[in-house]
């Protein structure tokens, strides 16, 4: 049985040495760092406590080795974890810029994680698990990918396992049937951790995209709004965790720990108010560090941070669902 288990790419990242730093002149790299939001999101999960798993495809390369060995390091089953000799383990080169934006280059679809496909996907390890949790990248990452990813949803969807999803959209990658793929798992989540700018792209005919998200059904909704703290919804209650300070170095993989240590929390059992205020702390923390996974974060280093803040609790909002 598993808390937590994930679908998706595993990369390495490979980063800019200094902002505004181009891909299209010669400039000092740094890396590779182990990546891929899903597998940033479910090391973080397991440093958090849950029992977690992954299902993705990787090479049989040194860069492989990289994330092998941290997740498993972090406590992460990678049992589920297939070397193919076909392709690489994938790359993402990353530069940043002035005003806080990113540029992606993805070796991807046609990299080791793009093989992932629907035959990959452990049925029995779907069953047993507690939550799935998807990501939109990695729905667009290949046809196969989003394919699997699919099947993973239904699979949790009939035997009861509640389904969570981080739209986490790239739109370098939106092609195919990613569109449909990506509206299936919206109404299938039972959990949405979104940004704030990504719901528009979700609902973009509604108004007032959280009303109409709960209008559907029972559900959590999360909405993430980086520096500005991040917001939850259900149809009885609305909370806004309280901000906590960060000196921001690399946001990479920060909204994928918020993710992860928001659901643990809800493994765990802890009321929302308190699962809501580690996810902003861990988000926080994990801007601090270079690398997309150097900033995931121990329940310990978590909770000392948190107390060294010693800000307040979630408050209680006005809540725009209407029924």
């Amino acid at each position: 049985m598993y808390d937590i288990i994930t679908i998706g790419e595993i990369l390495v990242e490979i980063l800019t040495e200094h902002t505004g730093q181009v891909f299209y002149r010669p400039g000092t790299l740094l890396g590779p760092y182990p990546s891929g939001a899903p597998a940033i999101f479910i090391d973080q999960a397991a440093r958090m406590g849950a029992r977690s798993a992954i299902i993705a495809k990787v090479g049989r390369d040194d860069f492989a080795r990289l994330n092998l060995e941290r997740l498993a390091q972090d406590g992460v089953d990678t049992a589920h974890i297939r070397a193919t000799a076909d392709n690489s383990t994938g790359v993402a080169f990353v530069t940043y810029f002035a005003d806080g934006s990113r540029q992606f280059i993805f070796h991807f679809a046609k990299a080791a994680c793009g093989e992932l496909a629907p035959e990959d996907v452990d049925e029995t390890l779907v069953a047993g698990a507690r939550y799935l949790h998807v990501m939109g990248c990695s729905i667009t990452g290949s046809p196969t990918m989003g394919e699997a990813i699919v099947r993973a949803v239904r699979l949790a969807k009939a035997r009861g396992v509640r389904v969570s999803f981080d739209p986490n959209i790239r739109p370098e990658l939106m092609h195919g049937a990613a569109a449909a793929h990506m509206q299936e798992v919206l109404d299938a989540a039972d959990v949405l951790l979104s940004g704030k700018s990504e719901l528009a792209l979700l609902l973009p005919r509604e108004t007032e995209p959280v009303a109409a998200l709960l209008a559907q059904r029972a559900r959590t909704v999360v909405v993430k709004d980086g520096a500005r703290g991040a917001c939850l919804y259900t149809r009885e209650t609305a909370l806004r965790a309280p901000v906590y300070p960060a000196r921001e170095v690399d946001p990479t993989g920060a909204g994928d720990c918020f993710d992860a240590t928001f659901l643990a929390g809800l493994c765990a059992g802890l009321p929302l108010a308190q699962a809501l205020a580690r996810a902003s702390a861990a988000g926080a923390k994990a801007v601090e560090m270079r690398g997309p996974m150097e900033g995931n974060t121990t329940q310990a280093e978590l909770t000392a941070f948190m107390d060294s803040c010693a800000l307040p609790a979630p408050v209680s909002i006005e809540n725009p669902y209407r029924c």
